[in-house]
């Protein structure tokens, strides 16, 4: 737990030596979704985010996480598309079924926010723009991208949320 503890308050530290000011990173982030967007029109197996379902907080994910809703409204009322613990599991929820992906250290670039995680049936990634810093908390606002290896549907939703000790 110091460790941990320790790794992300150098990260923050980090961040905050390093930060850089943007015009309106909310602006990029659209352009970047409405680009990706105009990109997958031509995939036969592009899906809107009606694969994937909310669910509350998992009783396994304690202390620092990440976690994120489709939207400002639902990360509110903590109906989240996805849940992690910080490099140990991801959860998110598909087919009625919660799924739960192993990660590994590292898997969290907190300025230039990107997570690539899979297991054997699921590839997820997450990219988005830090929009806010509060303490130990980043908010962030952008796309995720799940794919489902077996049947190759792919699920594209907004995502906003936050990771934070």
């Amino acid at each position: 737990m110091i460790k941990h503890t320790l790794f992300f308050a150098l990260v923050f530290l980090f961040i905050q030596s390093c930060q850089k000011e943007t015009a309106n990173p909310e602006e990029n982030i659209v352009n970047d979704s409405v680009n990706h967007q105009e990109k997958l029109s031509d995939s036969v197996s592009a899906k809107t985010a009606s694969g994937l379902e909310k669910f509350p907080m998992p009783a396994e994910v304690e202390g620092c996480s990440c976690y994120f809703a489709k939207n400002k409204e639902d990360y509110e009322n903590e109906k989240y598309i996805y849940v992690d613990d910080y490099g140990k599991n991801a959860f998110i929820k598909a087919a009625g079924e919660m799924i739960k992906i192993p990660m590994k250290d590292g898997d969290f670039e907190p300025d230039n926010f990107r997570k690539n995680i899979e297991n054997s049936d699921y590839k997820v990634t997450l990219t988005a723009k830090k929009i806010n810093e509060m303490d130990e908390t980043l908010m962030f606002q952008g796309e995720m991208a799940v794919e489902n290896k077996k049947t190759g549907d792919q699920y594209f939703t907004p995502i906003y949320g936050e990771c934070g000790c």
